[in-house]
C-alpha cells in the first residue's frame, strides 16, 4: 500500500523508497547465490524452515518476511557471519571516528597521591603514646 512522499507501509511500518531498493538487491543477492551454489529453491527453503512461498517472498525483496528468515537464509548459504559482523564495532567508520575525538591531545603523568602521615599536621592528629609505659602485666 503506498503512503505519502513514496513509502508504502507493511505491517504497520514504513518502508522508504531507498530501503524498499535496498531490501530488494538483498534478495536478488540471495536468489543469485543460490542458484550460483546450483541448490533448488524447494531444497533451499526446507534448509531454511520456510516454505517455499517465504523463500520467494524474500528473494522478491518483500520487505515484511522476518529478519529470522534472513538469517536462516545467509546460515543456509553458510554466510551467516555476513549478518553477525554487520555493525561490528571494529569496522563501523563513525564510531572509530568518535573514539578517535575523544583520545586526547597530551596526556601527562599522573600525580603522585601523598603517603599518608607524611604531612606535619597528620603527625600531631594522631593518638598520644608515651614510651615511658611498661609494656605487658
Amino acid at each position: 500500500m503506498k503512503a505519502e512522499g513514496g513509502t508504502y507501509k507493511t505491517k504497520g511500518s514504513p518502508v522508504y523508497p531507498a530501503v524498499a531498493r535496498a531490501i530488494g538487491k538483498l534478495g536478488q543477492d540471495i536468489s543469485l547465490a543460490r542458484r550460483s551454489r546450483r541448490i533448488p529453491a524447494e531444497d533451499f527453503a526446507r534448509a531454511m524452515g520456510v516454505s517455499r512461498a517465504t523463500l520467494h517472498r524474500l528473494e522478491k525483496g518483500d520487505a515484511g518476511v522476518a529478519l529470522n528468515t534472513l538469517a536462516m537464509a545467509l546460515n543456509a548459504l553458510g554466510r551467516l557471519d555476513l549478518l553477525t559482523n554487520l555493525l561490528d564495532q571494529s569496522k563501523d567508520e563513525v564510531a572509530l571516528m568518535v573514539l578517535r575525538q575523544d583520545v586526547p591531545t597530551r596526556v601527562s603523568k599522573p600525580r603522585a597521591k601523598k603517603k599518608k602521615g607524611s604531612e606535619p599536621d597528620d603527625a600531631m592528629s594522631g593518638p598520644i603514646v608515651s614510651n615511658d609505659d611498661v609494656e605487658g602485666w
